[in-house]
């Protein structure tokens, strides 16, 4: 456990909001959760499910809420509150609906717990965040969306399967917009310190195929399992541990969160999407620039221009 005094909040207890809450006990990433919803019964009933392992675990406190006044003092508040996305839908399907609840949150969160970090898993995330940021008044760093961290983690496994390596030597990311636009950085991947471009490649499949293949699986994914059981919540609650982990505990990991681009991007300095960032006890320590081709800035851009209109139509 990283501290004997961390409290992390989680506002919905929905699906993602209750998934999250269980993994971070089940984990033991911290002292306290609160989980918050609007409707107090219902974050009642997550949060004593949740409390019947405490037992078989490691003494715990997770308390149901539906005042924002509970956060107060919160390391950090996650926030996936919001309508989900449903089958047929893009992620940025559901702006209309969960832009408002941001704002209205966010004004809540700068009464109550103004000093904590804000980590936005709400979908489309990216532009969330951006719309979180313009509507508080904490610092920036302290705002952050979960970005491609789940898309980038997907590929890594999926690609250290496929070329027969742990899936810790698989160094390649996934940025821009954590949906359809999302871009995967292949002239900048790497395995074991070796460029993708001369590792040994399976035989019977070149690297074009490969890349292809996971380019479309790294998209498809979510709405892969969406088909089949309504929801993604599993994933997402794994990505949102490591990152309270990395700065509950200073860890100073690197993840490709949704942050507003670094001028060398070249994609305006207002735009928000997934890219790699330093995640520590102050939320964003540092932005990283990750070197890309001419493809690559180009699909970047496209990428940023969806966002920016979509941000744009709600603004």
């Amino acid at each position: 456990m990283s501290s004997k005094t961390s409290k992390v909040g989680v506002i919905g207890a929905g699906n993602v909001g209750a998934d999250v809450a269980n993994a971070l006990v089940l984990l033991r990433k911290c002292v306290t959760v609160v989980l918050f919803d609007r409707t107090l019964s219902k974050a009642e009933g997550q949060a004593w499910d949740i409390e019947d392992s405490i037992p078989l675990l490691e003494e715990m406190g997770i308390i149901p809420s539906n005042k924002y006044e509970d956060l107060a003092d919160s390391d950090v508040i996650v926030v996936t509150v919001g309508v989900q996305q449903k089958l047929g839908q893009t992620r940025l399907d559901t702006l209309s609906d969960n832009s408002e609840i941001i704002r209205s949150t966010m004004k809540e969160l700068d009464r109550a717990a103004p000093n904590s970090i804000i980590l936005i898993v709400s979908n489309p995330v990216d532009v969330l965040t951006r719309i979180a940021i313009a509507n508080s008044t904490r610092a920036e760093n302290l705002i952050f969306g979960s970005g491609t961290v789940l898309d980038t983690a997907r590929l890594r496994y999926q690609l250290g399967k496929r070329l027969n390596v742990a899936l810790q030597d698989v160094h390649v990311y996934v940025i821009g917009e954590h949906g359809d636009s999302e871009i995967i950085v292949w002239s900048s991947a790497f395995i074991g310190g070796i460029a993708l471009t001369e590792f040994p490649i399976p035989e019977g499949v070149t690297l074009e195929q490969i890349q292809q293949e996971y380019t479309e699986l790294t998209r498809k994914r979510g709405n892969s399992i969406l088909e089949r059981k309504g929801n993604t919540s599993y994933g997402i609650s794994t990505v949102v541990c490591q990152l309270v982990d990395s700065i509950l505990r200073d860890e100073k990991q690197i993840f490709p969160v949704s942050a507003r681009a670094d001028s060398n991007y070249g994609v305006g300095s207002e735009i928000v999407l997934g890219l790699p960032c330093i995640i520590s006890s102050i939320g964003i320590e540092r932005q990283l620039v990750l070197p890309r081709n001419a493809d690559e800035q180009r699909l970047l851009e496209e990428s940023a221009s969806k966002l920016n209109e979509a941000y744009n139509s709600r603004a």
